[in-house]
């Protein structure tokens, strides 16, 4: 190992088995208003108060991209993600982003180490933008290449077109919650260690050796029967990893619980890694936006304003692009004044997405005739403040609604969405303030990927984002925002990603502990 690779390798050692700070709104909000009301101060209180943020600022990113990095490089997923030059150069991105933080800038503690230090997080401001697009435009090229079933990219045990290269039936598992599972088929089981792991049952009788049994005469002879590993036993694998208890498609319930497993593992990977980059972009967002803009990210606002402004815009997009008038967005809010504490543009980016897809579909379900109303309807309650967007665009399928937040589905406007990609990447240096500003301009269809991301913005600090639909009728979608501004963000540390985990057949997940040490 060559100089340069052991340094890496010790540098993520470092900084992948740290546990991060999670900040609540309130602590974002008061750190803001301390350091706007120094900011013009030119005595040392105006420098102190922005080196005590600055210095946390200088001790918690590299533990947030060094977590990030190497979750990204260990991959709990199934799938080798590694193998897309998306992700790659993600990786790359980040590898370079901590050995900029830890080796080239100096820690802030006096005025000029202060200003470069900030020249650091101006630079990494413009890289999280465009890596957010990035990691959109790698699950597209992810799920392409789980729909050709790429060799690459795809493990043996997932892919269809195996058996059909050998003329054999497409194997559909049955779920291991079933009465009578198909024990010949890779499933997940619960191993001695008491950790579940995917593994094929059609090599535990090379694992577990061949065993002498009785032949009646004195002698003895190999039992031939599948030798099964010491106290390995099926085990409930959708109760928790793939929510079956609650799963809507009566189709999974009785096959392809093996894919579904895999597929539900990427999504929480995945989630983990957006919510991620969502928590350290907005950590340098809003130090820089505080320090150059005299304007902090986290606010007391009134959600029905911004709610106002996405149902404009989210018409306007939709006019530019099919030529005629769009379905109305009527608002209706009981307590139109009310106001919370939370960050505007992630506001505005889901009602934004939610709202776009309610009119895409209310106009292709009605084929250019008279166009419903689409209902944005706002209360407030004491823990939170809801937002119900409903629509008669059709609905959506029982069977296809868990589909919906995954990752790994994709717009069928495929042209579109490139152009998406290269407008927002042009953009990327943009604000998120100055991106509210330019949404509008934006084409109405997007990477595919916005209500799994919507759904992950909103958890990110305590709400949640929910979906019923009536096929045949419409959807009625639900955005909860917590009121509480003392909800810690919602992510998980490495550690508990990858414990959570269970390896796959063909790839090989270690625990926490090595996986720092094996980078």
């Amino acid at each position: 190992m060559n100089s340069t690779a052991q340094l890496q390798k010790d540098l993520f050692r470092r900084f992948a088995s740290k546990e991060m700070t999670k900040l609540t709104l309130s602590q974002y909000y008061t750190a803001g208003r301390h350091l706007l009301k120094h900011r013009n101060n030119d005595s040392d209180a105006g420098f102190s108060a922005f080196q005590l943020t600055a210095n946390f600022l200088y001790r918690e990113l590299p533990v947030r991209i060094g977590q990030t990095a190497t979750g990204l490089k260990q991959n709990p997923s199934p799938y080798n993600i590694r193998q897309i030059p998306q992700f790659r150069t993600l990786l790359d991105d980040y590898v370079d982003d901590l050995s900029h933080l830890v080796d080239r800038t100096p820690l802030p503690s006096t005025p000029d180490a202060n200003e470069k230090f900030v020249n650091t997080l101006r630079s990494l401001k413009r890289k999280y933008r465009a890596n957010m697009w990035t990691l959109s435009q790698g699950l597209r090229e992810l799920s392409t290449a789980i729909n050709v079933n790429d060799p690459l990219i795809v493990p043996d045990f997932l892919r269809t077109d195996t058996c059909v290269q050998r003329k054999e039936p497409v194997p559909h598992y049955f779920s291991s919650t079933m009465a009578y599972p198909d024990l010949s088929a890779p499933m997940a089981y619960l191993a001695p260690s008491g950790k579940m792991e995917m593994t094929d049952p059609s090599t535990w009788s090379v694992s577990a050796g061949p065993t002498l049994v009785n032949d009646g005469g004195g002698g003895s002879a190999r039992d031939s029967r599948l030798l099964t590993p010491q106290q390995w036993t099926p085990n409930r694998v959708c109760s928790e990893f793939c929510d079956e208890a609650t799963c809507r498609n009566p189709r999974l319930w009785f096959s392809d619980g093996t894919q579904r497993c895999a597929e539900n593992q990427t999504r929480r990977f995945f989630d983990w890694l957006y919510s991620m980059n969502l928590g350290t972009q907005l950590l340098i967002e809003d130090h820089v936006a505080i320090h150059d803009y005299s304007h902090n990210l986290v606010q007391i606002i009134q959600p029905l304003d911004i709610a106002n402004r996405a149902a404009h815009d989210a018409s306007a997009i939709c006019q530019r692009h099919y030529g005629f008038a769009p379905p109305v967005i009527k608002v209706i809010a009981p307590t139109p004044g009310v106001t919370t504490t939370y960050v505007p543009h992630y506001l505005y980016s889901m009602l934004f997405q939610l709202l776009k897809n309610a009119l895409r579909a209310t106009i292709e379900h009605h084929q250019r005739k008279t166009f419903p109303v689409i209902k944005l309807v706002m209360s407030s309650g004491d823990e939170d403040v809801t937002f119900k967007i409903s629509d008669e665009g059709g609905g959506i399928p029982l069977s296809q609604v868990d589909a919906i937040w995954s990752y790994l589905k994709t717009t069928k406007d495929v042209g579109e969405a490139d152009q998406t990609q290269k407008t927002v990447v042009r953009n990327s240096a943009l604000s998120s303030i100055t991106f509210m500003n330019r949404a509008s301009d934006m084409p109405l269809f997007g990477a595919g990927d916005g209500l799994p991301m919507a759904r992950q913005i909103a958890r990110y600090f305590g709400g949640d984002l929910d979906l019923v639909s009536m096929e045949g009728v419409g959807t009625d979608v639900y955005l909860h925002l917590s009121r509480s501004r003392n909800v810690a963000e919602h992510t998980s540390d490495l550690c508990t990603l990858l414990e959570s985990s269970f390896p796959m057949i063909s790839t090989a997940t270690t625990s926490a502990s090595s996986s720092s040490a094996a980078i």
